[in-house]
Parts: structure tokens; C-alpha cells; sequence
């Protein structure tokens, strides 16, 4: 093609065509600087293309991590409802009853239990390494960001307050009066077993009582952020597939 081109020019020299031939270079440049536009162009929307087929594969991935955490908070969240009723039968029981029954034991167990959650995180580290700017949705970016850096870790910080006052307070108690075994069968994997006369000593010891009103206490306010954190995956969920349906990728 070049060749062709430089052909006509010079047969244009040739003949003395010297208009015709500033006209005819003027338009080869004009020609060149139009294909240099339509290259770029292509190029330009080819980028956007595949930055928004990235946009897409992140959104997507965020939306499937985000159903695992929210079934996982959510069954996090029923565990410390047993938690909690369990506070209150146990303290109804020991004023009730002389003897420990197989429904207090399973009961007790519960109080061993201390749900943490651990949330997916691959889609957030795809988009982290992609750049956030992937996310075009300024909205959108700022409530990934949000929830990733905020509310997950200001609700891991609940968890963690719990398990040390778990570690420090209740689960010595525990052992004081109970003996635990594993049962895979159990719906909270253990079994707890009290004797008699230790029993009654637990009967007796206001601290076990106190004890309970504090794990209930520690536990509704780590409930109570489960349930807003819960809150905030549920809205970006939505916000998620909002985005997807605007962008005819449902």
C-alpha cells in the first residue's frame, strides 16, 4: 500500500503536478492521521472492554463471597441465641432442681461455644491487586471498601474481645465443675458431665451465676454487631447485583 502511494507521487512530480501533488500528500497525511485516530480508538475501547469483563469477574466474585459469609454469619448468629437461652435456662435450672440431669449437660455445653467468623476474601484481593479504580461505581467502591475495611475487622474485634474473656473467665470456671468430652455426634461437639456433690457446690456458688449474666452480656453485644454486620452484607449483596443488571450482566 505504502508503495502504490509513493508511486502516484512521484508520477505526479513527473508530470509537473506540483498542486495536485501537495494536495494529494496533504490527504495521505490526512489518511495516516485518521488511521492513527481509528487505531488508538480501537485500542482505547478494547482496554475499557476488557477493564470492564474484569469489572464483571470481580463483581461476581465478591457476590459469590459474599452469600458464603452472609449463611455463615447468619448460623454464627443463631448459635449465640443457644448462647444466650442457654444463660437463662441454666440459672432457671440450678434454682429449680436438686439433681443435673442429660438435658442440663447438653445445655451447659453450649457455654463452651464461642462462633467466630471468618469471612471470603478473594474476591476483595482480586480487587485490591487489580486496583479498586476497577470498580467504576464510585458508590459501589466505597461500600466494598467499607464493609472490607471497617466493618469486617470492627466485628472481629468484638470476637476477639469475647474468646479472651472466654479464655480468662469462663472456660476456668467451666472446669472447676464440669468434665467435657468431645462427641462428634453432639450438635456443639461436646458433652458435659457434672457430679453429684459438685452439683450442689454449683447450686450454692453465686460467682457461676454471675458468671452466666456476664457470658450472656459479652454475647448480645457480639450478637448485636453480627447482626449489623449481617445488615451491611445483605445491602452490598443488593448493591452488587443493582450494579451487574444496569450493566446487562445479570
Amino acid at each position: 500500500m505504502i508503495k502504490f502511494f509513493r508511486n502516484i507521487r512521484k508520477k505526479l512530480l513527473k508530470e509537473g503536478k506540483t498542486t495536485k501533488y501537495f494536495k494529494y500528500a496533504i490527504g495521505e497525511i490526512i489518511l495516516v492521521v485518521i488511521g492513527i485516530l481509528i487505531a488508538l480508538q480501537l485500542n482505547t475501547w478494547k482496554e475499557e472492554n476488557n477493564t470492564k469483563k474484569l469489572e464483571t469477574k470481580i463483581i461476581k466474585e465478591l457476590q459469590s463471597n459474599l452469600k458464603l459469609d452472609l449463611k455463615e454469619i447468619q448460623h454464627d448468629i443463631e448459635f449465640m441465641d443457644d448462647i444466650n437461652m442457654a444463660c437463662s435456662n441454666i440459672t432457671n435450672y440450678l434454682k429449680k432442681n436438686e439433681i443435673a440431669s442429660d438435658s442440663f449437660f447438653k445445655i451447659a455445653s453450649i457455654l463452651r461455644v464461642t462462633p467466630h467468623f471468618d469471612p471470603n476474601t478473594s474476591g476483595y484481593g482480586l480487587l485490591q491487586s487489580k486496583g479498586v479504580e476497577v470498580i467504576s461505581n464510585d458508590s459501589l467502591r466505597n461500600a466494598i471498601s467499607l464493609l472490607y475495611e471497617r466493618s469486617y475487622p470492627y466485628y472481629k474485634r468484638y470476637e476477639e474481645e469475647r474468646l479472651r474473656f472466654h479464655a480468662l473467665h469462663s472456660e476456668p470456671k467451666l472446669l472447676e465443675y464440669f468434665d467435657m468430652k468431645f462427641a462428634l455426634t453432639d450438635k456443639y461437639y461436646g458433652a458435659f458431665y457434672i457430679s453429684a456433690e459438685d452439683y450442689k457446690t454449683l447450686q450454692k456458688d453465686s460467682s457461676f451465676l454471675k458468671l452466666l449474666s456476664a457470658i450472656a452480656f459479652e454475647n448480645s453485644a457480639v450478637q448485636n454487631r453480627g447482626e449489623r454486620t449481617e445488615a451491611s452484607i445483605i445491602s452490598l449483596l443488593e448493591f452488587l447485583q443493582k450494579e451487574l443488571e444496569e450493566n446487562g450482566d445479570d
